[in-house]
């Protein structure tokens, strides 16, 4: 990690730093007892942080207009369950999150990518000299690289037959880009959508969000089941009486595909 990076996270992130995935200080599995993908275990982050008042409204991104996503503002329970389920569309949450703190909220959750996390923590620390009672809760979601809809909506037609503003859902599990259409799930090598990957991806080190308090992910634990690693006191109150289903975590899975990504951005 950069020795910038380091100071973003200098009065923030806490604990022991793995070389690989970031200051952390748990790492397991989990299932919640709300209904979603992976576990449901960032919906469920969210629907407990509203409801124990640890943040006012939350940064979320949902699906318009067919398979493309936008980011926006929920302020009640029934906006985050619009939530549910992964978008593997770059979506801008940044210029949303400096609109709410012009407008004056101070209590506030972001939920992104790895690169869409570091964005809000260099933010937080730029207006903190003007809004001290500024207070985020950065929750990171696992990505190794993000698509362009327009070229991922041509690639699912052309390799599966199938029109992705349709699907149900999409997943990446197991080198597999999988799409459910119809209630039947077809499935790609992801390797096959390399010409729709957002080009800034390549040059971006950073797998698991290690500028989050919390980050979550599919990879390391079994299907239905989401890989949560905890990383600041922000993010360990966050989990705090969460009735949470855990298994077992597989991190060696997660350190492979976070040094992956770190290798193939430094020969970027």
């Amino acid at each position: 990690m950069k020795e910038h990076d380091r100071k973003i996270e200098k009065g923030s992130l806490t604990c022991c730093s793995d070389e690989c995935i970031g200051f952390c200080s748990e790492v397991f599995s989990a299932k919640s007892l709300v209904g979603g993908q992976d576990g449901g275990v960032v919906t469920a982050l969210l629907v407990s942080g509203l409801r124990r008042g640890l943040f006012d409204c939350a940064v979320v991104v949902w699906r318009r207009r067919g398979y493309r996503a936008e980011a926006v503002v929920a302020e009640t329970v029934d906006d985050v369950l619009k939530a549910k389920g992964t978008k593997y569309l770059r979506v801008n949450t940044v210029s949303l999150l400096r609109g709410l703190v012009e407008a004056g909220r101070r209590r506030i959750a972001v939920v992104g990518t790895p690169c869409q996390v570091r964005a809000a923590r260099k933010l937080q620390h730029v207006l903190v000299k003007s809004c001290p009672d500024l207070d985020l809760t950065l929750i990171g979601l696992f990505c190794f690289e993000a698509f362009s809809y327009e070229k991922l909506k041509e690639a699912t037609w052309r390799l599966l037959g199938v029109d992705l503003d349709a699907v149900e859902k999409t997943q990446i599990r197991g080198g597999k880009f999988i799409v459910r259409f119809s209630g039947k799930d077809t499935a790609v090598s992801v390797k096959e959508l390399k010409a729709a990957v957002e080009k800034g991806c390549s040059s971006c080190p950073d797998f698991s969000a290690e500028h989050a308090d919390v980050s979550v992910g599919s990879i390391g634990s079994d299907e239905g089941y989401s890989t949560v690693i905890v990383r600041s006191p922000v993010g360990k109150k966050l989990l705090e009486n969460l009735d949470l289903d855990r298994g077992n975590v597989r991190k060696e899975e997660i350190v492979k595909l976070a040094a992956l990504k770190r290798k193939r951005a430094l020969n970027t």
